[in-house]
C-alpha cells in the first residue's frame, strides 16, 4: 500500500485485488506490443487529419467550447511532449479485439508496476513485463536537464487521482526531478508557458502531467486558463488536450472523412455508429458515453442489470450525439484459482513504443467500476481459454 501508493485495496467490504495472476506467453505479449504500437501510430496520423478538418470535430461528442478551442488551434506545432496511451484488449473467439484507446489521461500505474512486479517475485516461473511507470519517467526526464520541475496536475479532490500522481512523482525524483503536485486551476498561461501559482510554489515548471480528464478542464477553471491546454504550448505536456480527439469513443465516426487507411483499427475495433444510426439496438450492440470512464454507464443487454439498462437505453435515445453504439464481441472467460473470470488487458505505448501491461477482469463479460485489478505475468504457456 505504501511502497507503490495503492490506498485502495478495498472498496467497501469488496477486495480490488485479485489474489491470482493472469499468464500470457511471451509469443502473446510480443503480438500485443505490436499491435498497441500499430494502432498508436495510425491514432497519431488521424488524430492530425480531423484537427486539420474541423467539420470531423462535430462528430465526436465534444462540448462547443471546447471544438473552437481546437479548431483555432489546429494541427499546429506543439512544444515536444509525452503521448502516452492504454489500449484496452480482450480476447475473444476470433482472437484480440479492443474495446478502446485511453489516449487522455490513462490510469493504472500503481496496479500495473507494483501488482505485477510483486506478484513475479511469488512466481519463478513468469516474469513481470515492462513497468509503465518507469518508461513513463524515462521519456519525460529524456527531454530534460536534472533538477528540472515537473508539475502533476489532477483532481486533486479525489485520492485515487491522488495516490497514482504520488507514485508517478516518485519516480520522477528517483530520476533527479523536482515534483509539484496540483490541482489545473494552479496553473496559468502566459504565451504557451505554464506558470505555476500555489502557496507553496510559484515558478514556470520544465514539464506538465495531466491526470485531470480534458473535458473536465473547461468547468475547473477560468476560459482564460483552460483553453491554453488544448493549444500549442511552449511547456511540453503529457497528454496535450488535443488527446480528447481519441479519447472519444465516437473517434470512429469520424473514419469516412479521413485519407488516413486505419488498417490495424479497423480490423480489432468493433463496428460503431451514433445510436440513431442503430436503430433496433439488440443485444448485439453495446452503448457507451463519448466520455465514460471505468466502464461507466456501458449497458449490454442480458449483462447490465434491467432498470440500468433501461436508464442507459433511455439516455442514448434522448442525446445521441454523446453515445456511441458499438456491435458486441464476445469475450471468451479464463479459468483462474478463483472460478472463470472474463479478462481485460490493458497495453501500454509512450511515445508510440510499448511500455507495459494492465491488467483488470470481472465475473461479467462487462469489466467496469465493479473489476478487480489482477496482475499480468508473462511465461511459455498460453492461458488455459474456458470452451
Amino acid at each position: 500500500m505504501f511502497d507503490y501508493c495503492k490506498w485502495d485495496p478495498q472498496c467497501g467490504d469488496r477486495e480490488v485485488l485479485a489474489r491470482f495472476p493472469l499468464r500470457l506467453s511471451a509469443k502473446s505479449v510480443k503480438q500485443l506490443a505490436g499491435l498497441a504500437e500499430a494502432l498508436t501510430s495510425e491514432a497519431l496520423a488521424a488524430e492530425n487529419e480531423i484537427l486539420a478538418k474541423p467539420k470531423l470535430l462535430e462528430r465526436l461528442g465534444l462540448t462547443g467550447a471546447i471544438r473552437d478551442c481546437l479548431a483555432r488551434a489546429g494541427s499546429g506545432e506543439h512544444a515536444r511532449g509525452v503521448r502516452v496511451m492504454r489500449f484496452d484488449f480482450h480476447l475473444t473467439a476470433e482472437g484480440w479485439r479492443i474495446s478502446e484507446v485511453n489516449a487522455d489521461v490513462p490510469g493504472g500505474y500503481v496496479e500495473a508496476s507494483g501488482w505485477n512486479t510483486l506478484f513475479a517475485k511469488e512466481h519463478s516461473d513468469a516474469i513481470a513485463s515492462l513497468d509503465p511507470t518507469r518508461e513513463y519517467a524515462r521519456a519525460i526526464c529524456a527531454q530534460l536537464p536534472a533538477g528540472s520541475l515537473v508539475a502533476l496536475a489532477h483532481a486533486t479532490v479525489y485520492s485515487e487521482d491522488r495516490q497514482v500522481m504520488v507514485h508517478v512523482g516518485r519516480e520522477l525524483e528517483r530520476r533527479g526531478m523536482r515534483v509539484c503536485l496540483v490541482s489545473p486551476r494552479n496553473i496559468s498561461w502566459s504565451n504557451g508557458v505554464a506558470i505555476l501559482q500555489t502557496d507553496f510554489e510559484n515558478d514556470k515548471p520544465a514539464f506538465v502531467v495531466r491526470l485531470s480528464p480534458a473535458e473536465w478542464l473547461a468547468s475547473d477553471s477560468g476560459r482564460e486558463r483552460w483553453t491554453a491546454w488544448f493549444g500549442p504550448t511552449r511547456t511540453p505536456l503529457s497528454n496535450p488536450g488535443r488527446a480528447i480527439v481519441l479519447q472519444s469513443k465516437r473517434f470512429p465516426l469520424a473514419w469516412d472523412g479521413l485519407a488516413s487507411a486505419l488498417p490495424t483499427w479497423r480490423g480489432l475495433l468493433p463496428e460503431t455508429q451514433c445510436p440513431s444510426a442503430a436503430l433496433n439496438l439488440s443485444a448485439e450492440w453495446v452503448l457507451k458515453p463519448a466520455f465514460g470512464r471505468v466502464g461507466e454507464d456501458v449497458g449490454i443487454r442480458g449483462v447490465t442489470q434491467p432498470a440500468e439498462y433501461e436508464r442507459i437505453l433511455a439516455s442514448a435515445r434522448k442525446r445521441a450525439e454523446r453515445w456511441v453504439a458499438q456491435r458486441r464481441f464476445h469475450v471468451m472467460p479464463v479459468e483462474t484459482e478463483d472460478g472463470d473470470v472474463f479478462p481485460c488487458i490493458g497495453v501500454y505505448t509512450v511515445n508510440g513504443i510499448y511500455g507495459g501491461l494492465y491488467g483488470r477482469a470481472a465475473r461479467t463479460p462487462l469489466v467496469n467500476e465493479t473489476a478487480f485489478d489482477v496482475a499480468v505475468l508473462i511465461q511459455d504457456q498460453e492461458p488455459r481459454i474456458v470452451q
